[in-house]
């Protein structure tokens, strides 16, 4: 009997640190979180790991604020990039793809009321529309943000703009010259509509990441950043040899104990 139990135990023990990593090693640098959507999934098929419920994400944010972490802007990193105010010892990157409108009712509302920062690429073509690159078979389209709720995210200081391609595509799938258009015209754009410098860039889907020609365009359009969806936590300060910046993608069926390990080791899940 007493071997059963120590059986039992020892599988439970292996599948506990298989599905949490907390044998990894702690990991220092720039801790990049990916967030999609905050609040509650509407009814029907859904991405629903995309969704970070509102009570969830305060959850982690208070995570953030209390374990010494300093939620910073993209003009903060920037900055210190060429040279400017060094970060905080333990800097974080709230980021939110694609510029849904539950990033101004939800997310920008619980860090305003934190004193926290976040960050949000924009698809521009697909602002004060729907999120249309999605089947709405499978995922319902949402509502995206308005010009008006961006300016005014801009003014308060406690969200930064960053660029997510024109149309959310996917550009290791199309033609280079696609590509680059895409990404440099979304730039241009961009700054254009908001006035500012636009340095920073993240890859739809992840995969335009890892295809050398299409990070060389994204260079070579001007972004001093890119941001990949490769989980884990950067080395700071980092260099565009590095590769692009990692991400932890920041999952709705998450729990706590996930979150602390993404931001310790930088990766909870196998």
């Amino acid at each position: 009997m007493t071997g059963l139990i120590a059986g039992a135990a020892a599988v439970a023990a292996a599948g506990f640190s298989a599905r949490w990593n907390w044998w990894r090693p702690g990991v220092k640098g720039l801790s990049v979180l990916m967030y999609h959507k905050i609040g509650t999934p509407p009814k029907g098929p859904n991405l629903g790991t995309l969704w970070v419920s509102s009570e969830m994400f305060a959850k982690q944010v208070d995570y953030l604020l209390k374990h010494g972490f300093t939620p910073v802007l993209f003009r903060d990193i920037v900055a210190a990039q060429r040279g400017g105010k060094a970060l905080p010892e333990k800097p974080v990157l709230i980021t939110f793809d694609d510029g849904y409108k539950n990033n101004y009712t939800q997310a920008y509302r619980i860090l305003k009321e934190k004193g926290a920062k976040g960050n949000i690429f924009l698809v521009y073509n697909t602002m004060e529309k729907n999120n249309e690159w999605h089947n709405p078979d499978t995922e319902p389209w949402l509502p995206m943000l308005s010009w008006a709720e961006v300016n005014e995210m801009l003014a308060s200081g406690v969200m930064d703009m960053g660029s997510h391609t024109m149309n959310h595509a996917n550009l290791a799938k199309i033609p280079l010259e696609k590509a680059g258009w895409e990404m440099r015209e979304s730039k241009k754009r961009l700054e254009e509509k908001l006035g500012h410098e636009i340095p920073c860039f993240a890859y739809p889907y992840g995969s335009g990441a890892f295809v050398p020609e299409v990070r060389k365009l994204a260079l070579e359009a001007g972004y001093l950043f890119d941001f990949s969806v490769r989980q884990g936590i950067s080395p700071w300060p980092w260099t565009q040899d590095m590769g692009p910046v990692k991400r932890i993608f920041v999952r709705g069926d998450d729990f706590m104990l996930d979150f602390h390990l993404n931001m310790t080791r930088g990766k909870a899940r196998f």
